[in-house]
């Protein structure tokens, strides 16, 4: 018998809807933790005033529901969806770095806001790395049909 790949499994987009939320919460969570451990380690990062718990909890939720829009349309209209996904998500995640980058160029923050050192515009990309491990694994795994 041949073994099914992940992309020949049907998806059910109506595990989407508690999949979608569980990976905004485990993000949000994990980067929460991560930038706090950071930010005691490297006074910079957390000093920066474009980030904290609100800015971490706006944005996670803003991208991922993105992601999951997104994620639902490769569903609908891809025959390989899985893959399709992550080759989708993989170029987004790039995307999403303009923002990181931006911030280190002064762009992106509130007016007055002066620019990102670079250990926060670090640690701000690995937080959408951080994002992008937990929530793509979470859409193509947990929303299989059974």
């Amino acid at each position: 018998m041949l073994a099914q790949n992940a992309d020949t499994r049907r998806i059910s987009l109506r595990k989407l809807l508690w999949v979608s939320p569980l990976a905004m919460v485990v993000s949000i969570v994990a980067n929460e933790i991560f930038y706090a451990i950071v930010g005691a380690l490297i006074p910079s990062v957390g000093e920066w005033p474009g980030t904290g718990p609100g800015p971490i909890i706006v944005v996670s939720i803003f991208l991922l529901l993105i992601a999951s829009v997104v994620f639902a349309a490769v569903v609908r209209f891809s025959s390989r969806p899985v893959r399709t996904y992550w080759f989708v998500a993989t170029i987004a995640l790039v995307i999403t770095f303009a923002l990181p980058i931006g911030a280190g160029a002064g762009f992106g923050g509130r007016p007055g806001t002066p620019p990102a050192d670079t250990a926060t515009v670090i640690t701000l990309l690995l937080m959408h790395v951080i994002a992008y491990a937990i929530s793509v694994p979470m859409f193509t795994r947990l929303t299989r049909a059974s």
